[in-house]
């Protein structure tokens, strides 16, 4: 598989493959144009022909080879991202080769789709699903709503699912892969779910990826999902896409709600264009599938405390989305589905009033300050400031900047000092030569394949995991290792969550052994040497855009240079965690 990776690298030029995303114009060695990512004015994109890789200085501020742009720009885990380059590139993979490998995908999806049949005739059919029934009716639910979404039920039996799907013939093996059934430390196998609701996830295709389910009881957590296997990830599904795509499209909006009862009322009520995120953490991954759709999103979270926190870190997507975000807010603190199942006209006036994001989080965020005092002022300022500064609309930002000037009854040019001291905060001094290297630094994969190695094979190293970022990894697999690492709940056995693609490189890296003493010490000291490496290659190429620039006094250009600073300061601060570690292995 490596090899098809560097062939695929090798046939497709990054410069011609972006380009077709993003007007590309040379400057100097590098080609420049803006980001694909999220809206800006000027360009603080670029790709690097030499390196074959990007970067986005701006809001994205992050970058990485041809699979990494594919996986950002299309909202694609790894194994998508190589087949679609494959394609593209002619490059024939081992699965393609090898049909059995695409054969058990289709069996995993069969299994499912047998299991969520097998679930719903219960539903509608089982008298031991009387409760379920009872209570699906209490919310208010109508036949049609449980056949569009194919609502189910899971007896309390603890093989009646086993049962059923062995007398199809499927293996043991492939039910565990699935997700449907467990298998106890002794060795005993069951259903997964039992006395359940069962809500069938499915994909943007419709097929069946997962399952979420509902206690019938009291005990908690009152929802479980399917473990993450090769079809089932939920940081990258959206529940009811499949049903919703059509009418986000006519409508050219999509409503995000919190819950899969929020989803299934409101397109009972006639908001098809809505969907669920199943929690409440938005991913990237999600808002890219709802860009390929519309750039028009409503976030319809419940007014909790959770659904309130989720609500205000959605700001980070605006960028990603190319538009203003807006927040519906139920009233009397109610939930999309109640509001939806008495009166469908309230919530209908609700979305059509709903508040910019920005607006909303400037609400959120003046509860309990006092803003006749200075320290309540100066505290607002504090936490909205970071916010507008990130803001790639000149003129939206200029109203928020107004706005909050108004809100603390100061004036706006008192307000831009305070943002242009925030951006000037770091600016002490450039690069020195030790700090800028010439050319960026070599590639290192042992560095990567010890430093995951000992993550995945020494549990001691489990609470330093946050040391090691993704982007620090130049390979693409590993850095879809880590990202799956840092999402599962199993972390001591990943391989089942792994696709055939990523399988070889787990299996390398837990067949290393790499170390039997001071693990911790030299994990740490791992990630300072990624991270080290990651900061000067990014100083090299902001270095390298200023210098092709040239035009101190733009926006622009002050802008690199910040983060320029902003680079540098970081590096001066890991030279200065290895001084202090490396004085102390003296003195030990």
């Amino acid at each position: 598989m490596n090899d098809a990776v560097e062939e695929i690298k090798q046939k497709l030029d990054i410069v011609s493959f972006i380009g077709q995303y993003t007007k590309l114009t040379k400057a100097g060695r590098t080609m420049r144009g803006i980001c694909p990512f999220h809206s800006e004015k000027h360009g603080s994109f670029f790709v690097y022909p030499e390196a074959q890789n990007w970067h986005c200085f701006g809001a994205c501020n992050t970058g990485g080879d041809i699979f990494a742009f594919v996986m950002k720009k299309e909202g694609l885990d790894f194994k998508a991202a190589l087949e679609l380059l494959a394609e593209k590139a002619g490059v024939s993979l081992p699965s393609q080769i090898n049909p059995a490998i695409k054969d058990q995908r289709d069996r995993l999806y069969e299994i499912n789709l047998s299991a969520a049949q097998y679930y719903h005739n219960l539903l509608l059919n089982s008298p031991q699903a009387e409760n379920a029934r009872t209570y699906l009716n209490s919310r208010g639910l109508n036949e049609q709503s449980l056949a569009d979404f194919q609502l189910g039920y899971a007896l309390a039996d603890w093989q009646g699912l086993y049962d059923y799907l062995k007398e199809r013939s499927y293996s043991d093996e492939d039910l565990l892969k699935a997700g449907v059934i467990v298998r106890s430390d002794e060795g005993r196998i069951h259903d997964r779910f039992r006395n359940n609701i069962i809500y069938p996830i499915a994909n943007y295709k419709g097929q069946i990826a997962g399952f979420g389910a509902r206690v019938m009881d009291n005990s908690q957590p009152k929802y479980r999902n399917s473990p993450q296997t090769d079809l089932f990830d939920k940081s990258s599904l959206l529940y009811g896409l499949h049903l919703a795509s059509a009418s986000i499209r006519e409508n050219n909006r999509a409503i995000i709600v919190e819950g899969y009862m929020d989803a299934i009322m409101s397109h009972q009520g006639g908001f098809t264009n809505t969907v669920a995120c199943m929690g409440t953490a938005l991913t990237e991954r999600q808002i890219a599938l709802i860009k390929r759709q519309t750039k028009n999103l409503v976030l319809g979270l419940d007014s909790d405390s959770a659904g309130e926190e989720a609500t205000l870190r959605a700001i980070d997507y605006e960028n990603q989305m190319e538009s203003e975000i807006r927040v519906a807010v139920p009233e009397g603190g109610k939930d999309p589905d109640e509001l939806i199942r008495h009166s469908p006209q309230s919530w209908q006036e609700i979305l059509d009033n709903a508040r910019p994001l920005l607006d909303y989080i400037f609400e959120h965020s003046q509860r309990g300050l006092d803003l006749n005092s200075a320290a309540g002022k100066s505290k607002l300022t504090d936490h909205l400031l970071p916010i507008i500064s990130k803001m790639e609309d000149g003129v939206r930002q200029s109203h928020y900047l107004g706005k909050l000037a108004e809100i603390v009854s100061t004036s706006q040019n008192r307000i831009l000092e305070r943002l242009k001291k925030l951006k000037n905060e770091t600016r002490n001094a450039k690069v020195t030569e030790k700090e800028a290297p010439s050319g960026q630094a070599p590639k290192n994969p042992a560095l990567e394949e010890y430093a995951l190695s000992l993550l995945f094979t020494s549990a001691e190293v489990t609470r330093f995991a946050y040391n090691l970022h993704p982007e620090y990894l130049e390979i693409p697999q590993y850095r879809e290792l880590l990202a799956i690492y840092n999402q599962s709940a199993e972390k001591d056995n990943l391989r089942p969550c792994l696709d055939e693609n990523l399988r070889e490189y787990y299996d390398n890296l837990m067949n290393k052994n790499p170390a039997n003493d001071n693990i911790e010490d030299k994990f740490y000291d791992l990630c300072l040497r990624l991270r080290e490496r990651y900061l000067r290659n990014l100083a090299v190429k902001l270095n390298q855009a200023l210098s092709e620039i040239n035009q101190p006094e733009t926006t622009e250009y002050q802008a690199l240079n910040d983060q320029c600073v902003k680079v540098n300061e970081e590096l001066r601060s890991v030279f200065s965690l290895k001084d202090r570690r490396n004085q102390k292995q003296r003195r030990q």
